[in-house]
């Protein structure tokens, strides 16, 4: 693919690395109790949520060719779910937007994860991070307190961390690949 004005593909994958690292250890970090305030949790949930989008294009678009359907369906529903997350939680509609917009994202990791496996793309673990978020999220609920109040953490910090690997790879891979998965 042709520079244009000094961007390049493997920059913009590396951007969404970055992208992908950052909202994935703020995502993993939030998933703990930092602060009370309002007003701070909502910018930093909305940081994350645009940090996030960055981060599965990118992940998406470097491996786009080899997901098939399934992989360009879970992307198409990841985009949406993280645009409808986003911003003050309102119900407008009668429910929380927040609340379905979450579960539709992980519904969508778990599909991307599902053709990730399939086509045999590496490194694994972002793929196992974001099956493992949606199991701990069930299993922990169903299980007696203390473990029942632990689900949404522990499948917060699992979502966080399958996006801080994939981030790394992204940041870490050769132009040669981002340019031939671009060109197919």
């Amino acid at each position: 693919m042709a520079k244009v004005r000094g961007v390049t593909s493997a920059r913009l994958y590396r951007a969404a690395g970055a992208a992908a690292l950052s909202g994935g250890l703020m995502r993993l970090v939030a998933a703990f109790p930092v602060t009370e305030n309002e007003i701070a949790l909502e910018w930093l949930y909305t940081a994350i949520d645009v940090l996030l989008l960055f981060g599965v294009m990118g992940i998406y678009l470097s491996r786009a060719p080899r997901l098939g359907f399934l992989g360009f369906a879970s992307f198409i529903v990841a985009v949406a779910a993280l645009s409808f997350i986003g911003g003050p939680d309102a119900d407008p509609f009668g429910f929380s937007t927040y609340q379905e917009g979450a579960t539709t994202l992980a519904i969508a990791m778990v599909g991307l994860s599902i053709a990730w496996f399939r086509a045999g793309e590496r490194p694994f673990a972002p793929p196992l991070c974001w099956f493992a978020s949606v199991i701990a999220a069930g299993v922990l609920a169903i299980l007696p307190a203390p473990f029942s109040n632990d689900g949404l953490l522990a499948a917060g910090a699992l979502f966080g961390a399958g996006f801080v690997v994939a981030g790394w790879q992204l940041i870490g891979s050769s132009p040669q690949r981002d340019e031939r998965a671009l060109s197919s």
